[in-house]
């Protein structure tokens, strides 16, 4: 009989803010690794595009400022 992974997130989507460095760029591949779809959301569009190339898999990327309430609630739409 064959264990069942605790750690399988197949079917699940995971919003990782500060995603294009540090923590947030582990946790996006941990995710993914384990069959997450990710959202990407940071300020810097071009390093979130590098690690979405890494990812095993589906991401989308969102540019965002936490900082700024303008952005956070553009997340809404």
């Amino acid at each position: 009989m064959e264990k069942e992974n605790p750690f399988d997130l197949s079917g699940k989507v995971a919003l990782i803010t500060g995603a294009s460095s540090g923590l947030g760029k582990h946790f996006a591949k941990t995710l993914s690794s384990n069959g997450a779809k990710t959202i990407l959301a940071a300020r810097r569009v071009e390093k979130m595009e590098k690690l979405q190339s890494e990812l095993e898999n589906d991401s989308f990327i969102v540019n965002l400022d936490v900082t700024s309430k303008e952005s956070v609630n553009s997340l809404k739409n």
